[in-house]
């Protein structure tokens, strides 16, 4: 009987890269370094070719040749903070690493304005600053290893629930082999549920919601070049612009409340504060300070009236300030 593989094996294993394209050896030993995903992962795998049809008087094509091999993988995992343990430069928030790699530069503050320990996540500066990871989807037994592998985030908000980050990433394609894992040092943190604490602010209202999503929405672009090492004949992902924003289903109130209608035909934007977690260290929060409303319709939710309410939020002043994610202790 053939050997099968199965999907409930899966493991998947990422690193920070000190340099671009070049292997960071995530081992699944090593804390930080599997992540624990909540279900399958999806694997995007393509291999470009030339046709050739040779005028051999067939109808036919010979064999092709291949070219690029682009490749990425979509997984999710529960946001969590640290549980109890205070925040130090060598204990961090276990997605940290992952949302460096999609487009955030990482901040440790020691002491905050309420003298707790604190990382901040807001979006780099420049291309130039954007780390890459390696990432090893693995499908039990088989490895398929992904080099510079940048990407986007998507935070999905479900009232009650707890907050997942669905990540999509995209790698310079290296090795595929067979390779033996053993026992998996997971994080072992219970998530949070976005209840009680899970307020959404829309300027000094407190809108009733009970889905909402934020993806950082980079474009992402894998450049080929003559001059890529990889097999993958792709030289790096590179991020490019961003459009932050998503969707949202607030209950469809009185203007005097809050006048969403209105928000929408201004543009003039509003103020978002998402907070999740009420425990010390395991707490976290979305800020964006100009929440834009772009397409505003009426919909139905077993009698009650809401909106569907498609959102952006965009930068103020410096810039590179669309929304900032903390997790306190």
């Amino acid at each position: 009987m053939a050997e099968i593989r199965l999907t409930r094996k899966q493991l998947m294993l990422f690193k920070v890269e000190s340099t671009y394209g070049v292997d960071a050896a995530p081992n699944e030993a090593n804390s930080y370094e599997a992540i624990r995903i909540m279900e399958p992962f999806d694997m995007d795998m393509t291999q470009n070719f030339v046709e050739i049809q040779p005028g051999n008087n067939t109808m036919g094509f010979d064999r092709p040749i291949p070219t690029t091999r682009p490749i990425g993988v979509t997984f999710k995992t529960f946001v969590t903070g640290l549980g109890a343990d205070s925040y130090t430069a060598s204990k961090k928030p276990p997605i940290g690493d992952l949302l460096r790699v999609c487009g955030f530069q990482e901040t440790f503050i020691s002491s905050n304005a309420n003298g707790q320990s604190e990382y901040q996540y807001n979006f780099a500066t420049h291309p130039s600053s954007h780390l890459s990871g390696t990432l090893i989807p693995h499908h039990d037994g088989y490895d398929q290893r992904m080099l510079g592998s940048r990407g986007n985030v998507n935070f999905i908000y479900a009232a009650a629930a707890p907050v997942i980050a669905e990540f999509t990433l995209r790698g310079l394609l290296s090795t595929e082999a067979e390779t033996a894992r053993g026992t998996v040092n997971f994080p072992d943190i219970i998530p949070p549920r976005w209840i009680d604490s899970g307020s959404v602010l829309v300027d000094s209202s407190c809108l009733d919601i009970e889905n909402l999503n934020l993806n950082t929405n980079f474009t992402v672009f894998e450049q080929p070049s003559a001059c890529a090492l990889s097999g993958s004949g792709i030289l790096a992902i590179l991020l490019t612009e961003r459009a932050p924003g998503g969707s949202v289903d607030p209950v469809a109130t009185r203007t005097n409340t809050a006048d969403i209608i209105a928000r929408w035909r201004s543009a003039s934007g509003s103020i978002l504060s998402l907070n999740t977690g009420l425990s010390a260290g395991n707490r976290f929060s979305i800020t964006g300070s100009l929440m834009v409303h772009k397409t505003v319709g009426w919909g139905d939710k077993s009698g009650l009236q809401i909106f569907n309410d498609g959102y952006q939020l965009y930068q103020r002043g410096a810039g590179n300030n669309e929304f900032r994610m903390s997790f306190t202790a």
